[in-house]
């Protein structure tokens, strides 16, 4: 499977795991980000319309680029926490202190 497919599969996977939101007139929209930053289309849908709408109510470009920085951001910890719970601690691959 690559890297758009499964995107595309996690985010079905959370609209059918989340789909008693809609019951209650809630709207979700799911958004699966892959580890290189791959997000699944409706999300990107869903971001490019949120930013218009940030860019008409702030006046300003460079919040929409907070956005996406932030995501980014967001993706790279959650990376940073998973490789770190991968390694033993005491292995040359951490540096002495680092827990």
């Amino acid at each position: 499977m690559n890297a758009a497919a499964t995107v595309e599969a996690a985010a079905s996977r959370k609209e059918v795991k989340y789909s008693d939101l809609h019951a209650a007139s809630y709207s979700f929209q799911p958004i699966a980000v892959e580890t290189l930053g791959l997000i699944n289309e409706s999300a990107v849908d869903f971001l490019c319309e949120l930013r218009g709408r940030i860019s008409s109510e702030f006046q300003e470009e460079r919040q929409t680029v907070y956005l996406f920085q932030r995501l980014s951001v967001t993706v790279q910890r959650l990376n940073a926490v998973i490789l770190h719970g991968s390694f033993p601690l005491g292995s040359d691959l951490w540096p002495p202190g680092v827990e």
